[in-house]
């Protein structure tokens, strides 16, 4: 079992980002320790509520949590593609991949927040869904082309390079390579540097829970994590990944390799103390994100499997008791968290957690102690 994590960073809170970053830095250690995997680091901005109180810029942090720590990989939860221009992205991340020797894992998505993409980025604007989609594509594809060739050019829907109409006048660079440059000197073709670390580069991957998603991972070589989901929503991605890989690679695949599964846990000393110590935070986390989709779209019939009504006990209960009866997150002692994972393990091939711990106006002391008793008691079991 693959275990990775989110560092916890205090929703509903605004504090000094010196102290978020050191408590990340020792997160970090404890799950090094522990012998996980990567520290994924989400990307939000403009939080003045708290809430989203998250890195603005998960590359950079990455880069510090990293030279803190002697193994651990550092990836993005995601870079939120149509926010960035597509070459620096190439360049931060293929630079921290060097920085860190080949530690990084490069995850991807969309973004979730609507009124941050606009500001960036006038394409970005998520209230045209397909543009915004057609723009995350296409930087995808920018990022991979810069770092696997050169010379190196593109023409798309948004971007083109190099930019037509620059031409060479330093007279250090004559004669002027051919590859670059046409012979009046104008500048027709790119290197982009530096190169990934990892050959070809560092691994993709994709942050969703569309099952068209898993089909075009799997078809090209990518990864996919999604968040807790019925069980039956999950076996239906991932064989659907595990057959396009398959193909791909020309041979079985079996489901569970190359997806993860995003879920919040929490471990304390017993069931009772673990409900007591995070229902409240568990009921404030879940409204909000239902709040930031007044469609609809993380109401509770979308936790559910597809067709799925939601009872009278569903929608009378409270955000917590519903997650926990339908095993969307997995709260309680070690032998609980355990049995949830071996479960999981059995039912649908599960080999790889991402584990999620926000849970707002949170002590953290119970976030690092839920951490030791993780590392303690259940991993262990789990020993690849």
């Amino acid at each position: 079992m693959r275990f990775d994590f989110v560092p916890f960073f205090n929703p509903g809170e605004t504090i000094p980002w010196d102290r978020v970053v050191r408590m990340m830095r020792e997160q970090t250690a404890i799950a090094e320790q522990a012998d996980f995997t990567t520290v994924w680091l989400t990307e939000h901005h403009f939080a003045q509520n708290g809430y989203l109180n998250a890195p603005t810029n998960p590359i950079l942090l990455g880069a510090d949590l990293a030279a803190h720590a002697k193994k651990m990989r550092v990836g993005q939860a995601p870079v939120v593609l149509p926010d960035w221009h597509p070459l620096r992205v190439a360049e931060d991340v293929a630079l921290l991949d060097n920085m860190t020797e080949g530690r990084v894992d490069f995850g991807v998505a969309r973004g979730i927040n609507e009124r941050v993409c606009v500001q960036f980025n006038a394409d970005a604007d998520r209230r045209d869904a397909d543009r915004n989609f057609r723009l995350f594509k296409e930087t995808l594809e920018i990022v991979l082309k810069a770092w696997t060739e050169d010379p190196f050019t593109f023409e798309g829907e948004f971007y083109k390079f190099p930019v037509p109409g620059w031409h060479e006048t330093n007279r250090f660079l004559h004669p002027l390579d051919e590859r670059y440059h046409a012979p009046d000197g104008e500048y027709k073709a790119m290197y982009i540097h530096p190169r990934p670390y990892q050959d070809p580069h560092p691994p993709v991957w994709l942050m969703s829970n569309a099952p068209p998603t898993y089909t075009e991972a799997g078809e090209r070589g990518f990864n996919v994590i999604g968040m807790s989901s019925p069980r039956d929503a999950i076996t239906a991605a991932w064989t659907a990944y595990s057959d396009a890989a398959s193909q791909r690679l020309g041979r079985t695949v079996p489901v569970g390799e190359g997806v993860g599964l995003c879920v919040v846990i929490y471990v304390a000393d017993s069931m009772e103390q673990a409900a007591k110590d995070v229902r409240s935070s568990i009921n404030s986390y879940y409204e909000f994100l239902g709040g930031s989709r007044p469609g609809g779209e993380w109401a509770r019939a979308s936790y559910l499997s597809k067709g799925q009504t939601p009872s009278a006990d569903d929608l009378e209960a409270d955000w917590f008791d519903f997650l926990m009866k339908h095993d969307l997150i997995w709260v309680g002692d070690a032998q609980y968290v355990t049995e949830k994972i071996q479960m999981y393990q059995e039912e649908i091939g599960l080999k790889h957690i991402m584990l999620l711990q926000q849970f707002p106006g949170f002590p953290y002391e119970k976030i690092t102690a839920s951490m030791d008793r993780l590392a303690e008691h259940v991993c262990p079991k789990f020993a690849l």
